[in-house]
Order: C-alpha cells, then sequence, then structure tokens
C-alpha cells in the first residue's frame, strides 16, 4: 500500500499514486476471492464470511473506479461476442446491494472490473510488440524503413 506519510508519497505523480491503491485493491480482490474459493469447496462454514468480505472488497474498489468504470461501461456496446458484460448500472446495483447475490455475479463483477483495468492498461501484461527475427527484411518494409 502507499504510505501517505512518507514525503516521496508527495513528489509521485498522483495518477501512479492511484493506480498502486487501484492495483492494491484488486490484489486483494483476488486474495478475498481465493479464500472464498477454498471454504466454497472445502464446505467449510467460513463460506459465507468470505463471500461477505469479498462483496465489502467489490464495493471499495467500484467507489474507488466509479467514474472510469461509468466510461467505460456506458460506451460499450453489448456484442453477442463478448461473454459476462455487466452494465453499469447492473454492477453499480449488485456491489451496492445487501441481499442474497448468485455466485456467478460475483465473479462476472470480478470480470468486469478486470476488463476494464485491461482497458486502462493497469494490469495489461501481453503488450510487447511481435517481432520476426528471423526475416529481418519483412520487419523493416512493415516499419517502412
Amino acid at each position: 500500500m502507499v504510505d501517505f506519510n512518507s514525503e516521496g508519497a508527495f513528489t509521485a505523480n498522483k495518477s501512479h499514486i492511484l493506480e498502486l491503491v487501484i492495483l492494491g485493491r484488486r490484489d486483494e480482490l483476488i486474495n478475498t476471492f481465493q479464500l472464498w474459493r477454498e471454504s466454497l469447496i472445502a464446505n467449510d462454514s467460513r463460506e459465507e464470511k468470505f463471500k461477505h468480505k469479498l462483496r465489502a472488497v467489490l464495493f471499495s474498489l467500484f467507489l474507488e473506479l466509479e467514474r472510469p468504470l461509468f466510461r467505460k461501461l456506458s460506451e460499450r456496446k453489448v456484442d453477442s461476442d463478448v461473454l459476462n458484460v455487466v452494465k453499469y448500472n447492473d454492477l453499480r446495483r449488485l456491489v451496492f446491494s445487501v441481499d442474497h447475490i448468485n455466485n456467478d455475479d460475483l465473479v462476472d463483477a470480478y470480470l468486469t472490473f478486470n476488463r476494464a483495468l485491461d482497458e486502462m492498461n493497469l494490469i495489461k501484461i501481453d503488450n510487447k510488440k511481435k517481432f520476426d527475427s528471423t526475416n529481418i527484411e519483412l520487419e523493416n518494409d512493415i516499419k517502412g524503413i
């Protein structure tokens, strides 16, 4: 987590600090998903406790990302090829709900968050361009060199 008492926190780029906070919340969410899933598989009595924590972490991540999620999910056209697309209002209703929530809806909410973070390039790890080192002339032609 970010140490806001550190002098370095105020010299850093504020968007970088927010990215670290968001990634920290996402990490907590993934860890909570793991604990919840373990308890679900083991038919453990703590399953409900972990599900409640999972919903609380989803709520805090939603609050952190509300504006970018609104922009991303409101512009998106629901495509028959895109699975698990949860529109902004559905996601908002789900994370604000205190009623019983279907397990699949929790996973869908996470996938929606993950997709938005990927589109914001916060979690994208497959961003290297492919380069064919066996055919350098073709690569040069593609680049116009």
